[in-house]
């Protein structure tokens, strides 16, 4: 699979993860400069998620949030090398064909080793032009990211999960920034979806903490998800005596 780069591609360096996706190599002596990945057969999972049909709603959320787990894993590993994705979602999560979810799409990555924060710029309105309801509270005011507003992004993965990709909505007219701050500032949250369990959305109001440092760091995510599959999903205890 060959996608742009721009400036960022150099950030891209946490491959050989398996849940992140993996990069083989960088074009610089082409236009578009190209970088090489890993390809992964069963597409991207917001498409997964829209495709599903059928009334067998807790089988087919507990298989969903199988992917959930590989993300949480992913996000740990982001987390051990001090990097912020910046775009933490359904359509940046890449499936491949034995089945793992691989996070992908790092053009908003930053590394965080030494300042622990990115400040990115904002000019001519380009704050349109990022994931905004997918943004973290502080993200959203100060463009700072980290690895703490990554967890708040996974919450938003989980309710899209929970939604099978429905675009998060919360129920206001969300055209510019101030207005979804003002609405999260006064305790607004994304509702929770049609049939999701009460324990999954314990845990993605978990993740939408004002405060960054009170939001579970991946490895709680992990165990959390993998206990709500244990609950929903009654075929999971079968899978459990092979992988995860």
């Amino acid at each position: 699979m060959l996608v742009a780069l721009d400036e960022n591609g150099k950030e891209h360096n946490p491959d050989g993860h398996p849940n992140i996706i993996k990069l083989f190599g960088v074009i610089t002596k082409s236009t578009p400069k190209c970088i090489l990945l890993e390809y992964a057969a069963k597409g991207d999972l917001l498409q997964l998620l829209k495709q599903q049909t059928g009334n067998n709603v807790a089988c087919l959320l507990g298989s969903f949030l199988r992917y959930a787990v590989h993300i949480s894993r992913a996000l740990k590993e982001l987390r051990r090398l001090r990097i912020a994705h910046g775009d933490v979602a359904a359509r940046n999560v890449l499936i491949s064909g034995d089945d793992v979810a691989k996070l992908s799409d790092f053009g908003l990555a930053h590394d965080v080793y030494t300042t622990t924060t990115y400040i990115s710029s904002c000019k001519n309105d380009a704050e349109e032009l990022l994931p905004l309801k997918w943004m973290a509270l502080e993200s959203l005011e100060t463009r700072k990211f980290t690895c703490e507003s990554d967890t708040w992004s996974f919450g938003v993965l989980l309710w899209e999960i929970a939604a099978f990709g429905e675009e998060p909505d919360y129920q206001h007219e969300i055209q510019l920034c101030p207005r979804l701050v003002g609405i999260l500032r006064q305790g607004y949250r994304l509702q929770k979806p049609p049939g999701c369990p009460d324990r999954l959305y314990d845990v993605m109001k978990s993740c939408w903490q004002e405060d960054p440092s009170a939001r579970p760091e991946p490895v709680e995510l992990e165990k959390k998800l993998t206990d709500c599959r244990e609950e929903i999903d009654p075929l999971f205890i079968l899978e459990k005596v092979t992988t995860l």
